[in-house]
């Protein structure tokens, strides 16, 4: 962008001196001075009054309109010197003498002195270069001002609220390149704000349904029903549980935000099993009755990892495959070129193409239903993509319609 501005500024600027270069040029013809014919056209008129007659009189009425309309003097004289015809005597101080030839003898010509430049040559000069300046400010001011005045109004419009305002500017320079990158972040602002509006909706909505089966089983046992109550438990602890994630996800989200983006890591050597084995005890737990597989082949092998929020992630990665698989879920680790990769794959109902690009998007859900089976808030693969960054690993995805679903994490192997 830097050099294509320097290119635009130097031939900007290589026309304005093109066009003084123009203007001067004119402004020298207008005030170039009158000057006296060339000697040779002298010579010729002097040849074509005296070809035809020698008379002293008539030659000195020829020179004399010579004289009147050239300015030249001239005196002529026989071959023994003596006066001919004459237009006056040679004004001490002029241009120097030329000696002609005329059939009757010598010729002595003075050329008219050119008269001094017009007083208005310097006025013209300056008012051309204020015009030209003038112009060439007009010509940038146009090129420059109607693409700034509308990403103002687009930056103004935004600033008020409107999401949908851009500049849609289509120009192949750097203003355009401007428009481009503004246009960008307005429809990252759009999502960012439409998230938020959507974080409040799925937080209201996912909150009414346990708060009001606690509410329930409390007026319940106030009545004394206490076997109506008692049958409520199980539902509470799970509803306390789902309140609890809700909780957790929200607050690990604004910590995030607060630590822009990498949550703080406290690293301990230790080896993937244990963590496996945890991870299938608290999916058994909130998934009763649901199969797991567990296959590590990782053997021995130690990574230094922060065991709270891995932990956290890969919780994460197994409560979407039960949310969207109603079969057997696998849960794997293997070594790969100095990794540890641990995937969770299901076969359930997958994923587009379009919304897997969008899946890391906060407060996207590839399911828009709010249904109690696969509600949320769109924040689980976020959260798990930064704790595996956190970790100077990576998470992705893989999947296809119809078929399941794959989550891939990979951290590096303890050295």
């Amino acid at each position: 962008m830097q050099r294509r501005l320097v290119f635009r500024i130097y031939l900007i600027g290589l026309a304005q001196i093109a066009a003084l270069a123009a203007t001067l040029s004119i402004a020298r013809e207008a005030t170039r001075p009158h000057t006296a014919p060339h000697m040779a056209e002298t010579q010729f008129m002097l040849d074509e009054i005296t070809a035809h007659s020698w008379d002293p009189r008539e030659l000195q009425a020829r020179l004399t309109q010579l004289q009147e309309r050239t300015r030249i003097r001239v005196e002529l004289r026989d071959t023994n010197g003596a006066m001919v015809a004459t237009t006056g005597p040679l004004a001490p101080g002029g241009m120097p003498h030329a000696e002609l030839t005329w059939p009757g003898g010598t010729a002595s010509l003075q050329m008219p002195v050119p008269p001094f430049p017009r007083d208005g040559g310097p006025l013209f000069l300056m008012a051309a270069s204020l015009v030209l300046v003038g112009i060439s400010a007009l010509l940038t001011a146009a090129w420059l001002g109607r693409p700034l005045a509308k990403l103002s109004a687009a930056a103004r419009a935004l600033g008020s609220g409107d999401l949908t305002a851009r500049a849609n500017l289509k120009r192949n320079d750097e203003l355009g390149d401007v428009a481009v990158a503004f246009d960008e972040m307005a429809v990252r602002i759009e999502q960012l704000v439409r998230g938020q509006r959507e974080l409040l909706a799925n937080v209201s909505h996912e909150l009414r349904t346990p708060l009001a089966r606690i509410r329930m089983a409390l007026d319940l046992a106030a009545e004394g029903s206490a076997d109506e109550a008692a049958e409520q438990l199980g539902g509470i602890a799970g509803d306390l549980a789902e309140l609890e994630r809700l909780t957790n996800d929200i607050l690990a989200s604004a910590r995030l935000e607060l630590s822009s983006g990498a949550p703080p890591v406290r690293r301990l050597r230790s080896t993937i099993g244990e963590l496996l084995q945890d991870s299938r005890s608290r999916f058994q737990t909130t998934y009763p009755g649901r199969e797991l597989r567990i296959d590590n082949q990782s053997g021995e092998q130690e990574v230094e990892i922060d065991r709270m929020l891995l932990r956290r992630a890969l919780d994460n990665l197994l409560d979407n495959a039960a949310r969207y698989s109603d079969e057997e879920i696998a849960l794997s680790a293997f070594p790969e070129s100095g990794h540890l990769v641990v995937e969770v794959r299901d076969r359930g109902v997958g994923i587009s193409a379009e919304d897997l690009g969008r899946l890391f998007t906060p407060f996207f859900r590839a399911d828009r239903s709010r249904g109690r089976k696969s509600g949320g808030l769109g924040l689980g693969l976020v959260l798990s993509r930064r704790i595996l960054e956190a970790h100077q690993g990576t998470l992705d995805l893989s999947s296809e319609p119809g078929k399941g679903t794959t989550a891939r994490a990979r951290v590096p192997l303890a050295s």
